[in-house]
């Protein structure tokens, strides 16, 4: 983040007619945030998180393919769960230890669950924003 603000950020170099734009800010999550992912059964730890979507590292790339619906998520944050939610794979991505990171994105969000999802970010950013304060003015 180049400014003091969580709110949206333009992307440097972001292409809007070549691609997909991010619209909203994406918070990341730390082991200590708890903050898992359930996909049919399978548990994968949130790297991170935003209103509209949410990060995982898998072990292959084939675990997920793009486009795919996957109707029975669930996602644990701490103590809270918000389920019944569905998911759609939109991209997958190598990133620096070589695993691959899948993106999902929310589809069709109850009332309810956007409400919890809001909540739980809120709680993400403000704490994001303390460590931040903790160590001051990045080089």
């Amino acid at each position: 983040m180049t400014e003091d603000s969580i709110d949206f950020q333009p992307i440097p170099g972001e292409d809007p007619d070549n691609g997909q734009v991010r619209r909203f800010f994406r918070v990341s999550v730390s082991l200590i945030d708890d903050i898992w992912v359930d996909f049919s059964g399978n548990e994968y730890l949130v790297t991170n998180l935003s209103a509209k979507g949410v990060a995982v590292n898998v072990s292959s790339c084939l675990e997920f393919y793009s486009g795919q619906l996957i109707y029975d998520t669930r996602l644990r944050i701490g103590d809270i769960h918000i389920t019944e939610i569905c998911a759609k794979a939109i991209h997958c991505s190598v990133n620096d230890s070589g695993s691959f990171q899948f993106g999902f994105q929310w589809v069709d969000l109850s009332t309810e669950s956007k409400k919890m999802l809001k909540q739980a970010l809120k709680h993400l950013k403000a704490k994001a924003l303390k460590v931040k304060d903790l160590f001051g003015e990045y080089p």
